[in-house]
C-alpha cells in the first residue's frame, strides 16, 4: 500500500500532517521544520510510537486526527446490537423525519 496524505491536524499552534502507511497506521510529521515526529496504529487500541516528541502530545494529535475524520475506516469489531429495538418495531412514520430547512427558492418562469 502507498501512502497517502489524509490531512492536517493543528495543535497548540504546531500543525501535523497525517499520512497513512498502512491499513490502520499512520505517520505523523510536523509541518514547521518538516520532521517525523513519530507514528500510531488504530486497531486493536490506540498505540503511539513517539520519537522526537512526548508520548502524550503524540496521543492528543492522533486523538485530533481521529475525532477531525483525517484516518480511514479500519473495521473496528461491529458492536452488540442485541438489546436495541428492531428495525421492524419501529414504525414508518417514527423512522421518517422531515427536512429542518425548506427547500431552496426557485422562481417559475
Amino acid at each position: 500500500m502507498s501512502s497517502k496524505v489524509k490531512g492536517m491536524v493543528q495543535l497548540a499552534g504546531v500543525t501535523y500532517r497525517i499520512i497513512r502507511v498502512s491499513t490502520g497506521s499512520y505517520s505523523v510529521v510536523r509541518i514547521s521544520d518538516d520532521q517525523t515526529v513519530g507514528s500510531f496504529h488504530l486497531a486493536p487500541q490506540l498505540g503511539v510510537e513517539a520519537k522526537h516528541v512526548e508520548p502524550q502530545l503524540l496521543r492528543e494529535v492522533a486523538r485530533l486526527a481521529i475525532h477531525t475524520a483525517k484516518t480511514s475506516y479500519v473495521g473496528f469489531a461491529r458492536p452488540n446490537l442485541a438489546g436495541l429495538p428492531s428495525a421492524s418495531s419501529v414504525t414508518a412514520t417514527a423512522a421518517y423525519r422531515r427536512s429542518s430547512s425548506p427547500p431552496p427558492f426557485v422562481p417559475t418562469s
